[in-house]
């Protein structure tokens, strides 16, 4: 594959998972090129990140987490250093007067928002105030809807969330398999959520992510991108190049290197 590929949710850190030279070195060994470091939930000092994009330049985009007191203050100040994105669940509302404030401010800064979920949070008045409020903001679903987290959701209710595709302002990440395969890899039953979701969305609109390092504890950092790459190997060329690598270079906008 000639276009570059893009890991968009990793996770690093000093106090939490691992610090970014290991993360290097997992792409280094896969063939990634740039990555999106996603802030891990607890943590509302962004620095670490901003060290990594500093010390990497072109390698990284960032999305931060602030706190639930922020009147989107501190989404400002952030971005102001640097970071392009901020993670905040679909549901998500600020403490305060204005329960919006922070998507408000990600909308004016030009942030993307990369939103945990699961099917009922995105199928929530919460998530519906937010796409009707902010019809242009870019908000990546995480995980692929949380589909591996919810077992009860099913084929149908699935379904429904994938009715959200109307919304041209969204795109959903695709993680490794191990997040909805059962053990062990090599999986010997993949559900039908990625085809539905491909279906639904379109390579243009669905970005691949690892889940580093969580991921390590499932199939692996090497068999999170080969896994879906045979998966898919039936699309065609610009298809993949998409859903690895251009989709997420687009949203995050991330320069080819």
């Amino acid at each position: 594959m000639t276009t570059p590929i893009v890991d968009s949710h990793c996770h690093v850190g000093l106090h939490k998972y691992e610090p970014v030279e290991a993360l290097l070195h997992n792409m280094g060994r896969a063939g990634v090129t740039q990555a999106v470091l996603i802030q891990y939930m607890g943590n509302s000092d962004n620095s670490y990140l901003i060290e990594c994009m500093a010390a990497h330049p072109g390698r990284f985009a960032a999305a931060m987490i602030v706190e639930p007191t922020d009147d989107g203050t501190r989404v400002r100040e952030w971005a102001e250093r640097g970071i392009g994105g901020i993670r905040l669940t679909v549901n998500a509302r600020a403490e305060g007067a204005d329960g919006l404030a922070q998507w408000r401010a990600a909308a004016e800064r030009g942030l993307v928002v990369s939103a945990p979920s699961r099917p009922a949070t995105l199928l929530g008045e919460e998530f519906a105030e937010v796409l009707r409020t902010f019809p242009d903001l870019p908000i990546v679903i995480e995980h692929l809807a949380g589909i591996g987290g919810d077992r009860e959701a099913g084929e149908a209710r699935f379904r429904q969330v994938l009715q959200l595709a109307r919304h041209p302002n969204l795109t959903i990440k695709l993680p490794g398999f191990g997040e909805f395969c059962a053990p062990p890899h090599p999986f010997a039953h993949i559900p039908p959520w990625v085809q539905m979701t491909l279906e639904a969305f379109g390579p243009r609109r669905m970005m691949w992510g690892s889940d580093y390092p969580p991921v390590s504890s499932r199939e692996g950092y090497l068999n999170s991108l080969r896994t879906p790459r045979e998966y898919l190997a039936g699309l065609s060329e610009d298809e993949r190049a998409w859903i690895f690598g251009r989709t997420a270079m687009n949203v995050w906008k991330l320069e080819g290197r």
